[in-house]
């Protein structure tokens, strides 16, 4: 990987330090934007600070939509200082926010969920100018970039977050697309995209398995197909097909393949590499669609595999020493997660630090964004885009 020396200047980005956050809440909290302090069981609590804690807990759930917190103290009082239990227990004692599992010492760590009157009620932007939250965003900010533990190159964190703010969204064609969706957390979640976008309030977050999130992640596929632009020109989407099961034979090469069937994996590796995976499941199993075959492999790539599963009994009849190869991978990881992150931090690296390092050193001028396996460009650019992505491809898996 190639080595970015850092320093604050270079790591202060245009548009990243701002004097104000925008922030979504439900209107059952609207109200704590009209008042500075709540006094709660002898305490004045920042209402600024209640209205950060639901905004958080909500954006967390429109990305991994589940609606349970494992809400760390140490954590909580950095950003909220000695009193944070207090509007922890606030938001308990106003039915915001529900304790599902206390505190055991020495086992696990509380747990909570948002309230049903939050997660169904109609959110609402607000703009929080708190001097405190403002500025650990911008710190945040910077040591996201700065973190060693993250796989991606800094200079390519730095080339991805500075491009999200040229994007456009067509407002009102957006709007419209949106308000036909019935589902709750489908709409709240692409309006609050939406609105950031047009804003230019930009979320973006690096994860520790090679993921960078942003509010483009969790976009409606239609509307970031149909209404994103770059300096006013069309998009085009360039992703890999197949991707998971793709990176898996990446993935047993480099641990053994003293479990596998030779015929069955250079089989695999060939229909993956071909990008027909999906549609030999869909042929072999009989399913009625690549989504089917897409289901049933991400439940047997990242769930618990167990005999009594239909996916599992289904994927084993075609791949059965790759499916033994699954199983052991997890097990002797002690966690069955563990397949998924690897797979993640595969795939990030070959996106983010061969792909695109490779268009930042020889086509700065490509301005461009990512959606985990994919890269939106101009589709004046596609050709070259697509170009370096197969030439990276085949130096990747071998391809003559």
């Amino acid at each position: 990987m190639l080595k970015i020396k850092k320093s604050p200047k270079a790591l202060s980005l245009i548009n990243e330090q701002r004097n104000y956050v925008a922030q979504f809440i439900p209107q059952s909290i609207i109200h704590l934007k009209d008042t500075k302090t709540i006094f709660y069981n002898g305490k004045n609590l920042k209402t600024s600070y209640l209205i950060d804690i639901i905004h958080n807990l909500l954006l967390k759930y429109f990305f991994k939509k589940e609606n349970y917190y494992n809400l760390s103290s140490s954590i909580l009082k950095e950003k909220y200082g000695n009193n944070y239990n207090y509007y922890i227990k606030y938001l308990i004692y106003s039915n915001h926010l529900v304790l599902l599992r206390d505190y055991l010492r020495g086992t696990n760590c509380r747990i909570y969920r948002l309230s049903n009157t939050i997660i169904n009620d109609d959110i609402t932007k607000i703009i929080n100018y708190d001097k405190v939250i403002i500025k650990k965003l911008n710190n945040k900010n910077i040591s996201n970039i700065e973190d060693d533990s993250n796989i991606i190159n800094p200079l390519i964190k730095k080339k991805l977050i500075s491009d999200l703010y040229n994007i456009k969204i067509d407002y009102e064609s957006s709007l419209n697309y949106i308000s036909n969706i019935s589902d709750k957390l489908s709409y709240n979640k692409n309006k609050y995209t939406i609105d950031s976008i047009k804003d230019g309030h930009i979320f973006h977050h690096f994860d520790n398995y090679g993921r960078f999130h942003t509010n483009f992640t969790i976009l409606k596929s239609f509307i970031r197909k149909n209404y994103l632009t770059i300096d006013d020109e069309p998009l085009v989407e360039i992703d890999l097909i197949n991707s998971q099961p793709l990176f898996l034979s990446n993935l047993i090469e480099l641990n053994s393949l003293s479990l596998l069937d030779k015929d069955e994996f250079s089989n695999f590796k060939r229909i993956t590499t071909s990008g027909k995976y999906y549609d030999i499941l869909v042929d072999e199993l009989k399913l009625d669609n690549r989504k089917d075959a897409k289901e049933l492999t991400y439940k047997v790539f990242f769930g618990k595999n167990s005999k009594s599963s239909a996916y599992d009994r289904k994927f084993k009849k075609i791949f059965p020493t790759i499916y033994e190869f699954i199983k052991v991978y997890k097990k002797e990881s002690s966690n069955y997660r563990q397949i998924s992150y690897d797979l993640q931090k595969e795939e990030s690296d070959f996106i983010f630090n061969k792909v695109i390092l490779d268009i930042v050193k020889n086509h700065p001028e490509i301005k461009l964004f990512t959606v985990h396996d994919s890269i939106i460009v101009q589709k004046k650019y596609e050709v070259i885009v697509r170009n370096i992505l197969n030439e990276k491809f085949k130096e990747e898996f071998n391809i003559q």
